[in-house]
């Protein structure tokens, strides 16, 4: 009797719960056995709307990402199947998402907002558009995701998002017909992904290198990196000429500029080689970029900590070549263009900061951080974090104005300018800022404001510079310094 009125309380206090947070959809997943990373355990799925709309169902269950699995809150691949054998997979809906047998459940741990995912997803479907969205029109350029409150046979794992994943049927790919038509690629790493590595290609494996085959996936005999392999080879390899004339027959050239500046505008510290698809919708049309786990971003690095720094570009063997391309037509030229078009809409601060700030309201009003640290008592929202993203983006915006303007030829290629060997102070400044140097030697100081326009130039061959900022207007200036054959870029305010 003991034992059953114990279980009578555990279940009441399980379903009052449920209950409290009724705000918030409820995913409840119970299984035959341990979730484990392969294979997926049977089990069963419930997705609660908390509007009268309940969906049930068999599902197959395992552990994804392979950064996350050392957090203590796992993420979750979910396919949907028929019966319990899993022989047959199911198509549903949920939230209003498209109709997928494949979800995911992110568990955002390495997130202090929960919402950096989430909102770079939905800033890149605002930037770029699939070019054959006339024709597909229920095709996105990247995953859609809800919030969601889950129970883990039995165990409250506090807030996830339930999200599509990048599949043929996401981004409207030609379906396979006897004919390698629609193709899809996930890079994995550095190396062939990074456009560094050639390595040689077998048939009959699911991955080349760093590269994973995703679709077509009925058959393994399907296979065939010869396309993936010759558009590798031909980056690495072609002269300047026969590159600069053809790539944009075999890469999109506007999401290629758009991939560029979001990827570097967001500070998206992990998506140039892994964490990104490469997908071509027909035989006949260009590769294109797809990202993916967009949690890394915003001034955080992979792990959830501000260490992301505010000056460098992100980039891969592929935009090594792109960015030289200085023809009055070439690629420079328009990823300048398009990305000044961006700055006065999408790319502001003032636009990404009102997505951000939106989300966080809601999330607070939806009770997802009480729930959070209710599960997971070492979680506590710290709403600062708002305030240094803001002041990140500030921050970035002005580095990049300067760069991205900057003669084409030099942008910086990937190289993460330096930081540790020049200290700039006081930060904010009024009247004078101090430049401190680690090392000897002569330097070059370059101050330029959020355009990008230089506002003070001078040589150095003492430890510590100071320099009068009378009369500049307040706002965001890089100073950068070049000593000693390297460069440093320090950002600094003026009140």
């Amino acid at each position: 009797m003991k034992r059953i009125a114990l279980l009578l309380i555990v279940l009441g206090w399980f379903g009052s719960l449920t209950a409290q947070n009724s705000t918030l959809p409820t995913v409840t997943i119970t299984t035959d056995g341990p979730i484990v990373n392969t294979p997926a355990v049977h089990g069963i799925i419930q997705v609660d709307d908390h509007n009268g709309n309940v969906i049930e169902m068999h599902a197959g269950f395992k552990i994804r990402g392979t950064s996350s699995q050392q957090y203590d809150k796992k993420s979750y691949r979910v396919e949907l199947w028929t019966d319990e054998t899993g022989t047959l997979m199911a198509d549903t809906t949920f939230l209003g998402m498209r109709s997928d047998d494949d979800w995911n459940l992110e568990a955002m741990y390495n997130q202090p907002l929960r919402l950096r995912n989430k909102i770079a997803n939905e800033l890149w479907r605002e930037i770029y558009t699939l070019p054959y969205q006339a024709t597909e029109p229920e095709a996105a350029s990247s995953v859609a995701m809800e919030y969601v409150d889950v129970y883990v046979n039995g165990t409250h794992a506090g807030v996830y998002t339930l999200s599509e994943r990048v599949d043929r049927k996401l981004l409207g790919l030609r379906k396979y017909n006897g004919n390698l038509r629609g193709l899809l690629f996930k890079g994995n790493g550095p190396g062939n992904a990074s456009f560094e590595e050639l390595p040689e290609y077998d048939n009959t494996l699911d991955e080349w290198g760093q590269f994973e085959w995703v679709y077509p996936n009925e058959s393994d005999t399907l296979i065939d990196w010869s396309s993936l392999y010759n558009f590798v080879n031909f980056v690495m390899n072609s002269t300047n000429n026969a590159f600069y004339a053809m790539y944009p027959t075999m890469f999109e050239e506007d999401n290629a500029i758009d991939y560029y500046l979001f990827v570097n505008a967001i500070g998206a510290v992990d998506n140039m080689d892994r964490n990104t698809f490469i997908a071509r919708q027909k035989k006949s049309s260009a590769f294109f970029y797809v990202p993916w786990d967009l949690d890394g971003v915003l001034g955080n690095d992979a792990d959830g900590q501000p260490a992301t720094p505010v000056s460098g570009l992100y980039s891969n063997g592929f935009f090594d070549r792109l960015v030289q391309d200085c023809s009055s037509n070439g690629f420079a030229v328009k990823a300048q263009e398009r990305y000044n078009a961006l700055r006065d809409s999408i790319l502001t601060t003032e636009h990404i900061m009102g997505m951000i700030r939106a989300q966080y309201e809601t999330l607070v009003d939806l009770g997802v951080y009480d729930i959070e640290h209710e599960v997971w008592p070492e979680f506590e929202v710290d709403a600062s974090n708002l305030d240094y993203i803001a002041e990140w983006l500030d921050a970035r915006f002005a580095w990049l104005d300067m760069e991205i303007n900057s003669a084409c030829g030099t942008w910086s290629n990937g190289e993460m300018p330096e930081t540790s060997g020049v200290e700039v102070f006081p930060n904010p400044a009024k009247d004078c800022i101090n430049i401190s140097f680690a090392e000897a030697g002569e330097a070059t100081v370059q101050v330029y404001d959020m355009m990008g326009r230089l506002v003070c130039s001078t040589v150095c061959d003492a430890q510590v510079l100071t320099l009068p900022t009378q009369g500049l207007p307040g706002g965001v200036y890089a100073v950068v310094t070049n000593q000693n054959e390297k460069q440093f870029v320090n950002r600094i305010i003026i009140e």
